[in-house]
């Protein structure tokens, strides 16, 4: 059965089969192996899954192990933002936000351990979730979800946000996160598109065969 002859998503893998590693050619193998030595360690440190236990992929991983020619830049483009030195809790901060209005079941899943583990308060990750301002950020975190919602819900900074970003971020700061809210819309569009979900008690991958 050809994997496009049904929309109806089933399993962590939504409306794409989870593709086992045996299943890979070549060009996957090794974009598997660079995952599973980036991503799913990442993962497994932040506290949540990316891989499961037999090497299949979950998230947005399992869509972008299809085309490698693709997800390599755009893993190279993640690599440079983590290396540019946004603070953690700004980070995760802006994925959140991203995630929130998209309601990007895995992405908020993943990210929300990722922010528990940057020390942002739980008060503020639930309003985070819901979509709503937080309480209890650091200033340069609040003005970084202020300047994420004006990006996604309003497309676009008025003067004043505009200005306040700058002089506290700096202009290459500020490039660098709106390439991350750029990074979350197309990992938040991969997500809904493939009705890719996140774990869940009441939701289990059987093996692969």
């Amino acid at each position: 059965m050809n994997e496009h002859s049904t929309n109806k998503a089933s399993g962590l893998g939504g409306r794409l089969p989870l593709l086992p590693p045996d299943a890979l050619d070549e060009a996957q193998r090794a974009l598997h192996d660079r995952l599973q030595a980036t991503r799913a360690r990442n993962a497994e440190e932040a506290g949540y899954t990316a891989a499961l236990p037999d090497g299949r992929f979950i998230g947005p991983f399992n869509a972008l192990l299809r085309t490698p020619h693709i997800a390599r830049p755009l893993l190279e483009w993640a690599q440079a933002l983590t290396r540019a030195g946004i603070p953690a809790d700004v980070r995760e901060v802006v994925i959140l936000t991203v995630a929130a209005h998209w309601r990007a079941d895995y992405a908020l899943y993943a990210h929300t351990a990722a922010a528990e583990k940057a020390g942002l308060p739980g008060l503020a990750i639930a309003s985070l979730l819901h979509g709503e301002a937080p309480r209890g950020l650091r200033p340069d975190a609040d003005l970084a979800h202020r300047l994420a919602t004006a990006l996604v819900r309003d497309h676009r900074v008025q003067d004043d946000l505009y200005d306040e970003a700058a002089a506290a971020f700096g202009t290459n700061t500020l490039i660098a996160l709106v390439n991350l809210v750029g990074q979350y819309l197309n990992t938040s569009a991969l997500l809904a598109c493939f009705q890719v979900p996140a774990p869940s008690s009441d939701r289990t991958e059987a093996p692969a065969a």
